[in-house]
């Protein structure tokens, strides 16, 4: 009897060994799984730090356009034009064929303001930069600025080099329009003649094809002359029209450049008007009659443009 007994408690011992036996053949089974996770991780590690080579690539970019903006920044750019006079600390007004244009000051370029008076005519050389933040925006930064002396005036290009036409901006019932003139020579001069126009070279009448009583008519003065003898010859010219007017500096830069008088007067029907214009210190009369009928509006932009373009030659 008491070795029937052991038999069944030797079986239950046997059965609780292997239980355990199996349980502990578990945990090495396991235990691979997590250095493979670690392994896992450290390729993944390894993966991610070449990654600059996306950083390379991303800061190569932006790379690329300061290599182009510099070399357009770094031309320099000529011009001529009539100094109107100085805006702020840094910067100046300078009326040029695009009209009214202001200019950042350069190092060293404000020490060229102290020779310059209003209405002189400038020499200047200048870089487009783009504005820091806005790239679509972009600065005139003059690097040179002087008085337009008589060898300036030599170094200039000569009316032979002008294109042969040029695109102008005008603003014509309200609206922005680019207009193409034809370069055309008169007396000592050259200037720009839109196709709405005639060019009489020998009598330096410009007029309206559509309406001839529209017209300007140019005349070259002598080297000497006098502007307020002009001023007295311009009131008795406009007299008989009407009300003389003096235009102020503002009146005029709205018409053209170079003006150095500007009388006007309105009769019944028709404004007359009397300009001196001088460019590079040559003087022309430049007289205007202006008909209040339906091509009233057209000429202006047109003609004034022209005259505007006028340079001695």
């Amino acid at each position: 009897m008491k070795s029937q007994r052991k038999l069944p408690v030797l079986a239950a011992t046997a059965v609780f060994m292997l239980a355990i036996t199996a349980c502990s053949g578990n945990t090495p089974a396991e235990a691979p799984t997590e250095p493979s996770a670690t392994a896992s991780v450290s390729p993944a590690q390894s993966t991610a730090s070449p990654s600059p080579s996306p950083t390379a690539e991303a800061s190569s970019s932006p790379a690329t356009e300061p290599s182009s903006t510099p070399a357009e920044e770094a031309q320099t750019i000529h011009g001529t034009g009539i100094y109107v006079g100085q805006i702020d600390n840094h910067s100046v007004e300078i009326k040029t064929e695009e009209g009214a244009t202001s200019f950042e000051l350069g190092a060293g370029v404000e020490k060229s303001l102290e020779t310059l008076n209003m209405d002189d005519p400038v020499v200047f050389e200048y870089a487009k930069r783009s504005v820091e933040g806005d790239s679509s925006i972009s600065q005139r930064v003059l690097s040179k600025l002087e008085k337009k002396s008589a060898e300036s005036e030599s170094a200039a290009p000569t009316t032979g080099e002008l294109p042969k036409t040029k695109t102008f901006k005008l603003t014509l019932e309200g609206m922005k329009e680019e207009k193409t003139a034809t370069l055309a020579t008169g007396e000592g001069y050259s200037l720009y003649v839109f196709d709405i126009f005639t060019f009489d070279a020998k009598t330096g009448k410009l007029a309206m094809k559509v309406d001839p009583g529209y017209y300007a008519e140019i005349t070259k003065l002598p080297s000497d002359f006098n502007l307020d003898a002009l001023t007295l010859e311009g009131e008795k010219e406009l007299a008989s029209t009407g009300k003389v007017t003096v235009l102020g500096q503002k009146e005029r830069d709205r018409r053209m450049t170079g003006i150095r008088l500007y009388l006007t007067a309105m009769g019944s029907g028709v404004t007359r008007e009397y300009v001196v214009k001088e460019m590079d210190g040559q003087g022309y009369i430049i007289q205007l009659n202006i008909p209040q009928r339906e091509a009233s509006e057209g000429f202006g932009p047109h003609v004034y443009a022209s005259l505007d373009s006028l340079v001695n030659r």
